[in-house]
């Protein structure tokens, strides 16, 4: 780093491993203290929500791995999610290109540089894997796509995944967009130590909220308008007939 960042502790740097998230959670259960991130250049085996896994191209994208001892109860820990959804929004946007989050964990960019695209065609230019062992420890994972080419993406990924460098049309230093996600993270963190919620910073962000949405949930496909968000980060859809209903978990693809 150009600069050490108060609160972080140890930086652990590899050119490649299976996932940063894993490396991070066996420190924790070493015993290491908060504030150990992990970062490799690349993964063989990253991974995202419900085990998919995650495209991390050698020195093209970010794979980081965050070991936290929280403070607050359990109960109080979805919000890290948020706490990361927030961070990477600021570190995309500190380099110029727009950025918003995508209920519940996905990074989400524009094909270019033009704010007025309809949230449908945002691409997921990352993601958040939180992984949790209460009382003791979580592991934050974040990954971010910065240089990587999408013509080199995987088949099954055409379409849907975002780049950084192509939106604002020129590559980009991965430190700074590490660095900027890392203070970030250190701030909002604190303040969410000391009692502080983010829930409105992070509900801000959704680019779907207020729009219509489908939801793909284990035997069922939902359609509405996603309303709210509750506190725990769950999502309110207000359905065809006027009735809500509220989902913790599912996937959630945006409708013209």
């Amino acid at each position: 780093m150009a600069e050490r960042i108060p609160w972080i502790r140890d930086l652990h740097l590899y050119e490649e491993v299976g996932s940063t998230n894993d490396i991070a959670r066996d420190l924790g259960e070493m015993g290491a203290p908060e504030g150990v991130v992990v970062l490799a250049d690349a993964q063989r085996a990253g991974r995202g929500r419900a085990g998919r896994s995650w495209w991390t191209p050698p020195g093209m994208a970010l794979a980081v791995s965050i070991l936290v001892r929280p403070r607050r109860p359990p109960e109080d820990w979805p919000q890290l999610t948020m706490i990361a959804g927030l961070a990477a929004v600021e570190s995309i946007e500190a380099i110029g290109c727009p950025a918003g989050l995508k209920w519940p964990n996905d990074i989400m960019i524009p094909p270019d540089r033009n704010r007025e695209i309809p949230a449908p065609a945002w691409r997921k230019a990352g993601g958040i894997l939180v992984e949790s062992a209460p009382p003791a420890f979580a592991v934050i994972g974040i990954g971010i796509n910065v240089n990587a080419p999408l013509t080199a993406a995987p088949p099954e990924l055409a379409g849907t995944i975002g780049s950084i460098c192509e939106t604002i049309g020129h590559t980009v230093p991965r430190r700074a967009v590490l660095e900027g996600l890392l203070r970030a993270f250190v701030r909002l963190y604190a303040e969410w130590s000391e009692g502080a919620s983010v829930l409105e910073r992070w509900a801000a962000r959704l680019i779907m909220l207020g729009r219509p949405v489908r939801i793909h949930t284990p035997g069922k496909v939902w359609e509405g308008v996603a309303e709210s968000v509750g506190p725990e980060g769950g999502l309110w859809l207000r359905l065809p007939d006027g009735h809500r209903e509220y989902f913790r978990a599912g996937d959630v693809s945006l409708r013209w």
